[in-house]
């Protein structure tokens, strides 16, 4: 009666402990059928980016700037695995991020009213500003920042990807 008893517990604690296994891995592109990677933007203000997905795990970082692009890189339930534009990795609930596509300026740039580099200037850009993508022409995204639209030079963006942008 006892080894049967004892076998019934180890079925049952290797059962739960695959299942527990099973939560923990990401499954890439399965819940939302869009594409992996792919970038996003951050939706509001103090979102947690944890160590790992779920409430479970540890905030490594407390994101303060709404529409910062992200790049979703794997998916587990409803969280999603991130980079950030300083190439940090978290762990972000999917109701903290939009399908909104935005740029982050890594060094300064030229806004210019058409996509070629002798066009005039639109606006003068500092690193660490955030646009929103809306375009893009060869070498060049079509940015909206501050109320002005123009064309930036796709090398001094982060999360200028033209995949998936409609």
């Amino acid at each position: 009666m006892r080894r049967g008893i004892f076998a019934a517990f180890v079925a049952a604690s290797a059962l739960l402990t695959l299942n527990a296994a099973a939560l923990d891995a990401p499954a890439v592109g399965t819940d939302s059928n869009l594409p992996v990677p792919r970038f996003v933007s951050l939706k509001s203000e103090g979102a947690n980016g944890r160590h790992g997905p779920g409430l479970e795990h540890r905030v490594d970082w407390i994101y303060e700037r709404a529409g910062l692009p992200l790049q979703v890189t794997a998916e587990s339930g409803p969280w999603r695995r991130v980079v950030d534009p300083d190439g940090a990795t978290v762990w972000m609930h999917a109701q903290n991020l939009d399908q909104r596509r935005t740029v982050y300026i890594t060094e300064p740039a030229t806004l210019r009213r058409t996509a070629h580099e002798n066009a005039s200037p639109v606006a003068y850009l500092s690193a660490g500003v955030i646009g929103a993508l809306t375009g893009c022409d060869g070498d060049y995204r079509r940015v909206a920042v501050g109320g002005r639209v123009g064309w930036v030079e796709a090398g001094t963006l982060w999360g200028g990807d033209c995949a998936g942008l409609s």
